[in-house]
């Protein structure tokens, strides 16, 4: 397999000769009939209101940008635009204004370009741009630092949404369905087992939790209370005096101070020496 790591941050173009470009490269009116999905297509589910109002679109206005396609024997599949494919049947067309890569292209050139396309472009569901990740770490690969740079997006961006295949699939499916945010998904791998995942998922969606509301129903109180009480004992040391501190599930709270009359002036004292930032 040839080193992929070469072609990091190309797309489609780096599929193309040298000289030519999409106002030069041949297009040809292939039948729908002859042309078939791309298996390695990370995204799986099709928005059926989005592709009806891009349907519509093409309708009005004629396909602004031709599909892409490789030939597949006497087949020919699809690379980028698969959404448009789907238009046009919904249209009912019988052809579509294709862009045709040489056959002489490897597929292995062709898929690890296709999936890098598909990535950049299209608003994938978290579950789908995770697993278009993965594969490119399985097959190409690629790590972290490789995708990250390859997609345009940050190394955290890339490790967060990998973090996501760690959840267990009952909740994946319900992040392909839409049902459940990214947001979410990464708040509900707080929980460090498969069934405190799935309790806390069936909770948010039973009360349709927020992502804030998430993320304080699967905070650990107990770590909570340790880091308060530390606080508290650091606080009593520095000022001389008791200090507790209180907060409350709206994330809103208070310090108090202990004092008398012996104790006043040298509290206030102290207060005073704080150095602002």
């Amino acid at each position: 397999m040839k080193n992929n790591k070469s072609k990091l941050g190309s797309g489609l173009d780096a599929l193309f000769t040298s000289n030519q470009n999409d106002s030069t490269q041949d297009q040809n009116n292939i039948l729908i009939s002859r042309i078939i999905p791309n298996p390695n297509q990370p995204r799986k589910v099709f928005d059926k209101k989005s592709l009806n109002e891009l349907a519509n679109s093409i309708a009005e206005k004629g396909l602004i940008s031709p599909i892409t396609v490789k030939p597949e024997g006497s087949k020919f599949i699809v690379i980028a635009g698969e959404r448009r494919l789907r238009a046009h049947q919904l249209l009912g067309k019988k052809r579509i204004l294709c862009y045709v890569i040489e056959e002489e292209k490897s597929n292995e050139d062709v898929m690890f370009m296709a999936l890098i396309e598909n990535i950049q472009r299209d608003d994938l569901n978290a579950i789908e741009e995770a697993k278009a990740y993965k594969y490119l770490q399985e097959n190409f690969s690629l790590n972290i630092t490789d995708i990250a740079k390859t997609v345009g997006k940050s190394r955290p961006a890339v490790s967060n949404s990998l973090r996501l295949l760690n959840l267990p699939d009952p909740i994946q499916e319900s992040i392909l369905e839409g049902n459940l945010s990214a947001g979410q998904a990464r708040a509900i791998l707080q929980k460090k087992t498969s069934q405190g995942m799935i309790q806390i998922w069936q909770k948010i969606l039973k009360e349709n939790l927020s992502v804030r509301k998430v993320e304080k129903a699967v905070s650990n109180p107990k770590k909570q209370n340790k880091i308060i009480n530390s606080l508290e004992s650091e606080l009593s040391q520095k000022i001389g005096t008791k200090v507790e501190i209180s907060s409350n599930r709206s994330s809103k709270g208070s310090v108090k101070i202990h004092f008398d009359k012996m104790t006043f002036d040298r509290v206030v004292e102290k207060l005073k020496s704080i150095k602002s930032d």
